[in-house]
């Protein structure tokens, strides 16, 4: 996959100039830079191809020969140059000429018709040549046309951008290619006919976009019903195919027929949930069915949040494709400062937990004791964080750069007070949309009180499967949905029973004295399972009181705003100084970090991480104020314990989540309960990242966003020499071997 390879830096600079250029308008210097954006078009293809022998453009492939220093110039090479160049001249001026047609509704329906023209031309020829035995020598043939079509949707998008008028659709016919190459950049690596997973997509996105024109079109309510029901069982219907057809024929039905052992397509369960947003929302008359094909095919291919999200409704983005942000370099920088903080999360941090701990912990728990067992459950709990997290960052951060806003989609979970703030904080965008598509479709919190529950559950279960064709993620969804099922009780009776919370918690505590004793005189030797079920049911009550006690009436942010802009230097004066200078202490320290890092022993690290996590705290609590520390400080001790109950519960389910089966999920909770204390394998490098991660997540939010609001302020040159020496840093931290992102394999 392009996004988690060195390359994909190469390819977001590229894809921004192109896109930067694109915005120009005027005569001057026109030719030049149309040549330049189509030697940028050139890189981003070479990004997927890898072949300079498969480009049709004399100018972008002479300077790729050059510069990689190719010496064969066989006759035929000019041949193919001067062909490609044709067609990228029509294309130019098609595009020029056509704008006013392209751009309009009728225009746009033509293209929709090419496009599924196109597509069942390709789905007949793949089926012909599997069935003739000549699927790959078909394919070979296409990919060494391949840069010929790209010419031709560049060449148009180029020429289109020459017309002021329609200067925004060029740019989004720019982005289209570039998130096209962006996906076929992991198909083409794929075997057989999964080469052509792109032509699925485009094949769904056509069909949602005639669906979306149909059911705003349609005036009878049970017309627009069925459309909308076509709508979710093809997309759903792909999904099932690719996802559960193996778990639910073997494992849920047991039938006797062979595993299928289908290939995933690359961020299926996302663009899935993104395509169907569109069609129910249309549906649901809150927005208007776009007319333009290309602008939501590129809603729907748009890269930077294409594999794993964050899950962008149709609402969010698309007004944003019909009329495109400017670029705006405060916006930029502030991408750009993303882009790091995720590629550290991921390099640094989540790569490293994985790699010395996690992996080996869960790969064979009972080669390890039982604290380094724990240390490995909270490893996985900070890594898949920090992991999923660092993707939407540079998400979010890649379209920034470009000018566009994508929702957040964390926003530190493991602060949660309770199960519902959890889900507040943990992909935001897949919890929304399960809410607003799923539960309150179920009936959400509407009717009796049951029903809630019933809903609760049903939606985390269905969240559950959405996330794997397995029963361990079943279980974690049945967790999550439980928890919340409880929680969500004991909110409405300590609510209605303010003045008797002690009177629950002790209800709860016996049914839990009651739930241990008879695991340890009945069930010691009743298996696996019934211990657990009755563990959880006596122990979940006493938990979700507790927490919903605790987190009663307290505050779910820092409670105060964070001035928009840093003072100069020269303007700062008593608190704000003290302020200042406790957080440029924390920078020192951060950097003598990285210097002990190299220089230094192990056991000046976590002191010095220690450091620069309590000066940035020390900071926050200065600017604040002593008032409203003192205010503070009772709700947040009873926070902080919620906070932990919180957490541990999470653990547990996560447990299920990592764990490749039942049984590795039960040889994990086995040798936890063993209590041995050996730590041998908590060596330096794995507390270090335990603790660096802990206190990343922990970082004081007021310092965090000071060293935003620095960076941005700093001159360009100053930006790139930063950025140049986080480079370094990030590349001494790295490992030989690439993690992909876990949320790749959703």
């Amino acid at each position: 996959m392009l996004f988690s390879s060195p390359d994909y830096p190469v390819f977001l600079i590229a894809v921004f100039f192109l896109y930067a250029l694109a915005r120009w308008g005027g005569s001057r210097f026109a030719w030049a830079r149309i040549a330049v954006m189509v030697v940028l078009g050139d890189v981003v293809f070479m990004l997927v191809a890898k072949d300079p022998d498969a480009l049709w453009d004399p100018i972008g492939g002479a300077l790729i020969r050059l510069a990689i220093g190719e010496r064969r110039w066989p006759a035929a090479l000019f041949t193919r140059w001067a062909i490609g160049l044709a067609v990228l001249l029509g294309a130019l001026a098609l595009g020029r000429r056509g704008a006013a047609w392209i751009a309009s509704d009728r225009g746009q329906a033509w293209i929709a018709r090419a496009i599924t023209a196109a597509l069942l031309a390709v789905g007949a020829t793949v089926a012909l040549a599997w069935r003739a035995d000549a699927l790959d020598d078909i394919t070979a043939e296409i990919a060494a046309h391949g840069h010929l079509a790209v010419l031709i949707v560049l060449g148009i998008g180029l020429g289109t951008t020459r017309v002021a008028a329609y200067r925004s659709l060029g740019r989004v016919v720019l982005l289209f290619v570039a998130s096209a190459l962006f996906y076929q950049a992991w198909a083409s690596a794929m075997p057989g006919a999964y080469r052509y997973l792109l032509a699925l997509l485009l094949g769904t996105i056509v069909l949602d976009y005639y669906l979306g024109l149909w059911i705003e079109r349609t005036v009878d309510a049970r017309a627009r019903k069925a459309l909308v029901v076509v709508s979710l069982c093809s997309n759903l219907g792909i999904l099932f195919a690719f996802k559960y057809t193996d778990f639910f024929t073997q494992d849920v039905l047991g039938l006797d027929v062979p595993r299928l052992h289908l290939i995933l397509p690359a961020g299926i369960s996302f663009h899935t949930f993104q395509s169907l947003s569109y069609t129910i929302d249309v549906y649901r008359k809150q927005l208007r069915a776009t007319r333009s094909v290309v602008t939501f095919a590129t809603f729907v291919l748009f890269f930077p949040q294409l594999v794993a999200g964050p899950i962008v409704r149709a609402q969010t983005l698309l007004p944003q494709l019909e009329d495109p942000p400017p670029l705006e370099l405060q916006a930029a920088a502030n991408g750009l400062f993303r882009i790091v903080i995720g590629l550290f999360k991921k390099i640094a941090l989540a790569d490293t937990l994985a790699l010395t701990l996690v992996d080996r912990v869960f790969e064979a728990p009972g080669q390890f004791s039982a604290i380094e067992v724990i240390a490995g459950v909270y490893g996985y709990a900070l890594q898949i964080y920090l992991d999923f997290s660092a993707y939407s960052d540079i998400a979010i951060g890649s379209a920034q750069v470009l000018g566009f806003t994508l929702p957040e989609n964390f926003s530190t979970p493991y602060r949660a007070a309770n199960l519902q703030e959890f889900w507040r904080r943990w992909h935001i965008s897949l919890s929304t949309w399960l809410r607003d598509y799923l539960y309150i479709a179920l009936g959400g919190s509407q009717g009796a009180p049951w029903r809630t529950y019933v809903n609760l559950i049903a939606t985390m279960l269905l969240g559950g499967l959405w996330h794997g064709a397995s029963w361990t993620f079943v279980v974690w969804g049945a967790l999550h949905g439980g928890g919340l099922a409880v929680t969500r009780y004991f909110q409405r009776a300590t609510e209605a029973r303010a003045q008797r919370p002690a009177v629950l918690v002790a209800g709860c505590a016996a049914i839990a004295a009651i739930g241990i004793a008879l695991h340890i005189g009945l069930l010691d030797d009743a298996g696996a399972w019934p211990p657990l079920v009755v563990l959880w049911l006596s122990l979940t009550p006493l938990w979700a009181v507790l927490t919903a006690w605790l987190s009663a009436g307290q505050p779910v942010s820092s409670g105060r705003e964070v001035p928009a802009e840093v003072l100069p230097w020269r303007q700062l004066f008593g608190r704000a100084r003290a302020v200042e200078l406790l957080r440029v202490a924390m920078c020192v320290a951060g950097i003598g970090f990285f210097v002990a890092l190299a220089r230094a022993p192990s056991w000046t690290w976590i002191p010095l991480v220690g450091a620069t996590w309590a000066l940035g705290v020390a900071a926050d609590a200065v600017e604040r104020g002593a008032a409203e520390l003192r205010a503070r400080l009772a709700g947040w001790v009873r926070r902080a314990v919620a906070v932990v109950l919180v957490f541990h519960y999470v653990c547990l389910a996560w447990v299920f989540f990592r764990a490749s089966s039942f049984d590795a999920a039960l040889a994990v909770l086995r040798q936890v309960a063993l209590l041995e204390t050996d730590h041998a394998n908590l060596v330096p490098i794995v507390t270090l990242a335990l603790a660096t991660g802990a206190a990343c997540h922990l970082f004081a939010d007021g310092s965090f966003r000071w060293l935003r609001l620095r960076f941005v302020a700093l001159p360009a040159w100053a930006q790139g020499a930063a950025l140049a020496a986080v480079a370094l840093v990030l590349r001494e931290l790295g490992h030989a071997r690439i993690v992909p992102f876990i949320y790749f394999q959703f």
